[in-house]
């Protein structure tokens, strides 16, 4: 276990996520096929960024100066979903590596 910059407890990444984070830090442009199999793909359509309010519970006026951390939005059966921690986002808003896996993004 280690800290996220806000001190809250959350699971160690996995190696494999670790890696892919660093691809994309490079300017690598991922494909599906090219993500390493481990590395759970998912979609998501209609979606926002979002901030985690439970990480907050002591601030009532949280959303006005939190970072998004998150992404919530609609998965492929038309629940609504969120993400993990956003690692690492597309600059056209394409897709997003969050803790939690790879996420491909339809429209937001």
């Amino acid at each position: 276990m280690t800290t996220n910059w806000n001190g809250c407890w959350q699971p160690r990444m996995k190696d494999y996520v670790v890696i892919l984070l660093q691809r994309l830090q490079t300017g690598w442009r991922p494909r599906g096929d090219e993500i390493d199999m481990r590395t759970r793909q998912r979609r998501m359509s209609t979606w926002r960024f979002d901030v985690d309010l439970l990480s907050y519970p002591d601030d009532t006026e949280v959303s006005g100066w939190a970072r998004a951390e998150k992404l919530i939005g609609r998965a492929n059966d038309g629940r609504m979903t969120w993400t993990g921690e956003i690692l690492w986002i597309d600059a056209e808003l394409r897709w997003a590596l969050c803790e939690d896996g790879f996420w491909w993004l339809d429209g937001s």
